[in-house]
């Protein structure tokens, strides 16, 4: 363990953790019974974004896996899904380039068989061209970037931080679409908020595709704004039901002939034997708490040899302590267990 000059800890797991990477939604190989594994490989973020669904950059700790035992994960839940198209989609609860081992880590991951696309979610704003060089190189084919407006004090008001380099950014989106790899433009739309700036990126997106960026190279996937529990939020606006969403993608694609409403086989994704979760909703079961968690009140325990789980708690659980929990979090569209102490 070390901690940074935040007083932030930072963990590291591996083989010697006792930490399975089924079950967690921060730290895992996470499957939603699909033909994509998505992996979240560190928590550490650059960024503090006001829409942030899990709050990054704000955790008392944070947690990077070793790239063996990420690796031996991976190909465990290969040969689950038992498939041979699958995607491995880096990302983390956290931004993917301060993995420290991501190069190599996608060079791995390109010898194995099965998988067929490497993708990532980031910022963008560590980019540079060295590391862009690289991305191609071990084999990546497809990045996601954020970006929310065209305005970069407004994308750093929606980022929280001071000053957000624009200019660096759209150079990289050019340097991208110069290589083998694909680039997918992310804005979040936060209706009432960015509304003319999801309009600008368009318009930008627009611009590249008529010098000859087309479907695939380069996309434009404008996401609906989500709140969760868990996650920062922007005032002044609210989710949108999907309906209305979608409806607004059509207007939009109307009028700029443009492609925006995305789906799962726009990335050829469908179904696959999904990493079956061991228990069933409000079942009770004895778990071993590991560690803490991201925050005090969140633990780490370990259900057994596969499953790790969350388990949500006001009071102290010391480590190494076997106790009885019951489960609200079991899901098959996401292999993600959480659960509470149960002191009946």
């Amino acid at each position: 363990m070390s901690v940074d000059k935040n007083n932030t800890k930072n963990i590291i797991i591996d083989s010697n953790s006792n930490i399975p990477l089924f079950g967690l939604d921060f730290l895992s190989v996470l499957d939603r019974g699909t033909n994509v594994l998505e992996i979240k490989t560190n928590t550490k973020c650059n960024l503090k974004c006001k829409y942030c669904f899990v709050s990054s950059g704000d955790y008392e700790t944070n947690f990077v896996i070793e790239l063996d035992y990420l690796l031996k994960w991976i190909k465990k839940a290969i040969e689950v899904k038992n498939c041979n198209d699958i995607e491995i989609h880096l990302a983390p609860y956290g931004e993917i380039l301060l993995y420290p081992q991501l190069f190599q880590l996608i060079k791995l991951i390109r010898k194995i068989p099965e998988v067929s696309i490497i993708s990532l979610q980031s910022n963008g704003l560590l980019l540079n061209e060295e590391n862009i060089i690289k991305l191609e190189e071990s084999g990546l084919d497809r990045l996601n970037l954020s970006l929310n407006s065209m305005d970069p004090d407004k994308c750093a008001e929606y980022c929280g931080v001071k000053k957000y380099n624009l200019s660096h950014l759209l150079k990289m989106f050019d340097l991208v679409l110069a290589s083998k790899m694909e680039l997918l433009v992310a804005p979040v739309w936060f209706r009432g908020i960015n509304d003319e700036g999801i309009i600008d990126v368009i318009k930008y997106i627009k611009e590249k595709s008529e010098k000859g960026f087309l479907w695939p190279k380069l996309r434009l996937g404008i996401q609906n704004y989500l709140t969760y529990s868990t996650g920062r939020k922007i005032r002044k606006t609210k989710m949108r039901e999907f309906g209305f969403f979608y409806n607004e993608l059509r207007r939009l694609e109307n009028e700029y002939k443009l492609k925006l409403k995305l789906g799962p086989k726009d990335f050829n994704i469908h179904k696959t034997i999904p990493i079956s979760s061991p228990v069933k909703i409000n079942s009770i079961a004895k778990v071993e708490i590991i560690r803490q968690g991201r925050w005090k009140n969140e633990y780490i325990a370990k259900y057994d040899d596969n499953w790790a789980v969350k388990v949500i708690s006001q009071q102290l659980l010391p480590f190494s302590s076997i106790i009885k929990v019951k489960f609200i979090k079991s899901s098959l569209k996401g292999n993600l267990l959480t659960a509470v102490p149960w002191l009946k």
